[in-house]
């Protein structure tokens, strides 16, 4: 029994108790490369999941901040309503870049280039290191 069944805890619970109890009993290697892929797949989602709300209301308001746009209030944590407000985020981020190099803007353009870097370094912080199991 999980003492904190939060869902990254339990995809982490699915993935030891794969390595640990079916990985053992698998004698065929095309299973045994699926396991390994399956086991990936389950800590990058396990990693994401507890903090994937956090980062996005976080760069949400780092958008915001960048663009000077006025933050919203954020009633709701829920996932679909996060994921939506950062959607919407992004795509206000992607006018904000349009219109700073129409307009020739080179402080703006350094700024939202350092803000989609972030963005790519917390991706990938989030993601973790991607192994190709049973490749090569």
């Amino acid at each position: 029994m999980l003492a904190q069944p939060t869902t990254d805890k339990i995809l982490l619970a699915i993935a030891d108790d794969l390595n640990s109890i079916v990985l053992p009993a698998v004698d065929d290697e095309q299973a045994k490369i699926l396991l390994g892929q399956i086991d990936q797949l389950l800590r990058r989602l396990s990693r994401r999941s507890a903090t994937e709300i956090a980062w996005m209301v976080e760069e949400i308001l780092a958008i915001n901040m960048a663009i000077g746009r006025e933050p919203k209030d954020l009633n709701s944590l829920l996932l679909a309503d996060v994921a939506a407000e950062y959607s919407e985020a992004s795509g206000a981020l992607g006018d904000a870049i349009d219109e700073a190099f129409a307009d020739e803007n080179a402080a703006m353009i350094a700024k939202l280039k350092n803000l989609l870097s972030l963005r790519i370094e917390k991706e990938q912080e989030i993601l973790g290191q991607l192994d190709l199991v049973g490749r090569g």
